[in-house]
């Protein structure tokens, strides 16, 4: 299952961003059932959000973050089916859209146009559908319930064996789970292999260029921390109302979003640095799809994006737990690339090396990341109860639902529920 992150970018006109702002309160005020925008009916559709931004001219922008399956062209044909009008609405509201009246094939084209890819990106729960988790969220939660029954009748003596084989039978001949068994791996072997022969394909790289690489990158050294001693970390603190208007949106459900925006440190050697670390990190986070990027299990989408001919820098995710927590597992175990990315961006932490110091500066790390977040006006989750590692325990519930499994291993599997 092909999943795809993304944004569309789109400059609002002045003249109706109060219109838009009165759009987004709606459909941010009932998710479900607003006139606009009904997000439930995208069934491609992870999680989306709205933000918008002052660009560093004159120009304010909308942002609106989509993680789907499928094709670009198959989601925003269901995107526009499902909200096309709702849509027209809200970019009637751009300075760039010229449309009076609704037209699906414009509308599209004026989306695709205005898509923004990300330079570096992870996918928590890889090759699960937002269908399949739901689906196997459902499945659970009925076989817990089914379980729960059986442990109550009355000199029922439940073992493991003949109630692995009643919770068969239940799935079975339950009419909503009657395509459980068509269940396909999260990746094909192509999916899992092309990752790693990219990584073996960039060190065979290294080691072929190594005679050239070591004195360009001995120069890099000696310029980076020339620029590393000029650099000035940000002693403000985030705004006071700013701060609360981000905390009163934040803990609502078991996730968390989070958007931030940062403007990349001026000229030519800061501008090659962060591509280049941007593409490496992407490049490692290819083979991670086991739930984890870097030891962090909390994260279902994130990604960095460089806009404005790569004058700034976006930051995206969608996330598990408070944004402490989310902050303390960036600090505790990616605090180094955490670092390489954002120490060229201005006002980060004094950092060494490029990956060294930075992020483990707890209090300026985490006063950075508020200062620079944005305040997310619309927020969509498609499965708000669920979390990175309860989705990867439905998946093993229902792949091993009837494979063949010994004593053992199936007391292991009864423990998933």
């Amino acid at each position: 299952m092909k999943q795809v992150i993304l944004t569309i970018i789109t400059n609002i006109n002045p003249d109706k961003s109060n219109d838009l702002e009165k759009l987004l309160f709606e459909i941010e005020s009932d998710l479900k059932h607003n006139s606009i925008l009904k997000f439930p009916a995208i069934t491609l559709l992870h999680f989306a959000c709205f933000v918008i931004i002052s660009g560093q001219g004159s120009e304010t922008y909308l942002i609106f973050e989509n993680n789907f399956d499928d094709t670009i062209d198959n989601y925003l044909e269901q995107l526009t089916q499902e909200a096309g009008p709702g849509l027209h609405k809200i970019y009637s509201c751009c300075s760039d859209y010229n449309e009076i009246n609704y037209d699906k094939t414009r509308l599209i084209t004026y989306l695709r146009h205005a898509i923004n890819y990300p330079n570096t990106y992870h996918i928590g729960n890889v090759g699960r559908s937002a269908v399949r988790i739901q689906q196997e969220c459902q499945l659970r939660e009925q076989v817990e319930d089914y379980i729960d029954i059986q442990l109550r009748i009355p000199g029922n003596k439940v073992s493991v064996l003949p109630l692995r084989n009643g919770i068969q039978n239940f799935a079975r001949t339950n009419s909503l789970f009657s395509s459980i068994k068509s269940v396909g791996p999260r990746q094909t072997f192509i999916e899992r292999f092309l990752p790693w022969l990219h990584v073996t394909i960039f060190l065979i790289g290294l080691i072929i260029f190594l005679p050239v690489l070591i004195p360009a990158g001995t120069l890099w050294v000696i310029v980076l921390r020339r620029v590393e001693k000029a650099d000035m970390a940000s002693k403000d603190l985030p705004n006071v109302n700013h701060l609360q208007n981000l905390v009163e949106r934040e803990d609502k459900i078991a996730q968390n979003h989070i958007a931030t925006i940062t403007t990349v440190k001026p000229g030519w050697f800061r501008q090659i640095t962060l591509r280049m670390v941007l593409w490496v990190a992407n490049l490692l986070a290819r083979t991670s799809n086991k739930g984890e990027l870097s030891g962090i299990p909390s994260i279902h989408f994130a990604h960095w994006a460089l806009i404005e001919n790569g004058k700034r820098l976006l930051f995206f995710s969608n996330y598990d737990g408070s944004w402490s927590s989310y902050l303390d597992d960036f600090i505790d175990k990616a605090s180094r690339g955490l670092t390489g990315i954002w120490s060229n961006t201005v006002g980060f932490p004094k950092t060494r090396f490029l990956i060294l110091d930075g992020a483990r500066n707890e209090a300026a790390f985490k006063a950075y990341a508020r200062a620079s977040q944005l305040e997310t006006l619309v927020w969509y989750s498609a499965y708000p109860k669920l979390t990175v590692q309860i989705i990867d325990k439905d998946s093993l519930i229902r792949e091993n639902l009837y494979t063949s499994l010994n004593g053992e291993a199936t007391t292991e599997w009864l423990k998933l529920f």
